[in-house]
């Protein structure tokens, strides 16, 4: 048996991995959207002269009614009607509305590499002579085996707390952008708006329509109340100019009824 020899082997083990933080802000935008429909037609021109004198006269008498811009106008609920007596026109304008929301998002993405490169050293003995087996060779495959396994626990230890420390740099960096990347989503959830803003209104101007043509009559109360109240007065005003007696005037449930009586 010769004495015993040692050989000392160095290994190096490098490793590199991606990284990546993000950032995510959500704005919401609503928008108050109306659609309208009108519906113009003759009234006035319907009627007789003293018919639609005493109807003119009693609009401006009736304090729902405002004159203004050569109209007398009404806001009903959702709508409003508007009489031109220069006309005799009515115009009827149904208006819908809406609440439409957006969503928007707004992404900050940071990455990087991190590649680290690790060293370490290890010797094992041998023999010249090979004694129990342990020969140069054996040694060499053993202070290599130890060697990379340390290089590899170190490369690994070095990796990850570098990763970590880049992870917190980057979300430092993001955290900064913070305000920045929320106004940006809130920008971003306006610009989707105004999609579903134009649909939308498109969509309540085609119901008003629909709804203003199928219930016209409904509508138009307004109208026959101050109608059915001029024709009141016009037939009292008659009984009363033409000595008429035992003149009463009666209301129920929106039905007007006069009775008197006159010697023809």
């Amino acid at each position: 048996m010769c004495s015993a020899r040692r050989i000392r082997v160095r290994a190096s083990s490098r490793l590199a991995r991606m990284w990546q933080e993000e950032l995510t802000r959500t704005g919401e935008a609503s928008a108050l959207v109306t659609g309208e429909a009108t519906l113009r037609e003759e009234f006035g021109g319907l009627l007789g002269k003293a018919a639609r004198n005493a109807f003119e006269t009693a609009l401006g008498s009736d304090t729902r009614w405002e004159w203004r811009d050569s109209a007398y106008r009404m806001e009903t609920d959702g709508g409003r009607i508007a009489y031109f007596p220069e006309s005799g026109e009515l115009e009827m304008t149904l208006r819908l509305t809406d609440v439409v929301t957006a969503r928007g998002a707004a992404v900050r993405t940071v990455r990087g590499t991190v590649d680290v490169e690790t060293t370490a050293e290890s010797s094992a003995r041998y023999f010249e002579d090979g004694w129990a087996d342990l020969t140069r060779e054996s040694a060499r495959r053993e202070a290599e085996c130890k060697a990379q396994a340390e290089a590899d626990r170190d490369a690994r230890r070095q990796l990850g707390r570098r990763l970590e420390e880049e992870r917190r740099s980057g979300r430092r960096r993001l955290a900064a952008e913070a305000e920045q990347l929320a106004a940006e989503a809130a920008r971003d959830a306006e610009r989707r708006l105004a999609g579903p803003c134009r649909r939308r209104h498109q969509e309540l101007s085609r119901e008003a329509a629909r709804r203003l043509a199928d219930g016209r009559t409904g509508f138009l109360r307004p109208v026959h109340e101050v109608l059915a109240a001029a024709y009141r007065d016009t037939v009292v005003g008659y009984a009363r100019a033409n000595g008429a007696e035992g003149l009463t005037v009666a209301e129920d449930d929106g039905v007007i009824s006069v009775r008197f009586e006159m010697e023809v």
